[in-house]
């Protein structure tokens, strides 16, 4: 194998221990015994590994260089990206975010591969849990899309334009409004969830239905779920987005159905076909690009001053009223 080609995690993997342990044993930090730090320094030395240039900038101070890392779909996190590159001068490496079980592992391991000034973390739909390697680096991190208990973060206020979807489509509260949302966020007891439940609980004829992805797909199989029963909705939201939403319309217009007459419809997210279906398809536009700047002005402070208090940013998202609802 050639020296060129040797990652950390290459080593690691040889010496059967984890990227964390051999950067351990190979920058003589506390943790590793004796006999495992000669063993991976051998191994090194037998394979030629060279650190990873990153490490060699720590020594001269900033690298330049930002981690982002990315949850959800594309279109929604490149419209995020798109205010975070307007924003900075940094040469930011961008990655999808592990899953849940591989994710702590994931981070230690980058962590250890490379140094970096900084790491964004988009996860709108996420928790703090598995990002416990980051807290422990103290790398300089910004969290985008939610409120973070460790981190500065950049959250969507949701509840305002959720409250006039459900309005709209309720009729002002004489009507049930169905609700359809991703498995996950029933799962993790979505806030929007609880103001559901909340504002439909005096209501009859409500029901949520699950779907494991925001995509047309889905919302075909849940529509038929819904206009199938004997007293099919009148209202339906989609908390798991526009695709879904997009879904249902179909299947509402193949059956006879009039939208918004007998059956109204609203999404998540306002993705650009949205505005552009037949029906226009009532939706919450929430601002990803400000989001993107925000994010990048709380993580070049960061990097400045680590002494500084945690920031929290809240921008507002916008329900957007077209004629499906």
């Amino acid at each position: 194998m050639a020296s060129s080609r040797v990652r950390l995690v290459d080593l690691a993997r040889l010496a059967g221990v984890t990227t964390t342990t051999a950067s351990l044993a190979l920058n003589n930090k506390a943790g590793v015994s004796e006999e495992t730090r000669e063993r991976i320094a051998k191994l090194a030395r037998d394979l030629g590994y060279v650190p990873h240039q990153g490490a060699r900038a720590l020594a001269k101070g900033r690298s330049g260089l930002w981690a982002a890392w990315v949850s959800g779909p594309e279109e929604v996190w490149a419209r995020w990206l798109s205010g975070l590159f307007a924003q900075t001068s940094s040469r930011v490496v961008v990655s999808r975010l592990p899953s849940r079980d591989r994710r702590p592992e994931a981070l230690r391991g980058a962590i250890a591969e490379g140094r970096v000034d900084g790491c964004l973390v988009f996860d709108p739909e996420g928790d703090d849990a598995g990002l416990q390697p980051l807290w422990e680096s103290g790398i300089p991190t910004v969290v985008a899309g939610r409120r973070s208990h460790w981190f500065d973060c950049v959250e969507i206020h949701d509840r305002q334009a959720l409250e006039s979807l459900l309005g709209r489509l309720s009729l002002g509260g004489r009507r049930a409004v169905s609700l359809v949302a991703t498995r996950h966020q029933v799962h993790r007891d979505d806030d929007r969830l609880r103001a559901w439940r909340t504002a439909q609980s005096e209501l009859e004829g409500a029901s949520l239905a699950t779907v494991t992805e925001d995509s047309p797909e889905q919302g075909i199989q849940v529509a038929s779920l819904f206009l199938s029963q004997p007293r099919r909705p009148e209202a339906i939201l989609c908390l798991a987005g526009d695709k879904t939403a997009l879904g249902i319309v179909r299947e509402a217009r193949l059956r006879k159905i009039s939208v918004p007459g007998e059956l109204a419809i609203a999404g998540w997210g306002d993705l650009p076909l949205s505005g552009w279906t037949e029906p226009e398809l009532t939706t919450v536009s929430i601002p990803w690009e400000e989001v993107g700047v925000r994010s990048a002005l709380a993580l070049s402070r960061r990097g400045s001053r680590k002494d500084l208090p945690r920031t929290h940013k809240s921008l507002d998202a916008r329900a957007i009223l077209r004629r499906s609802g």
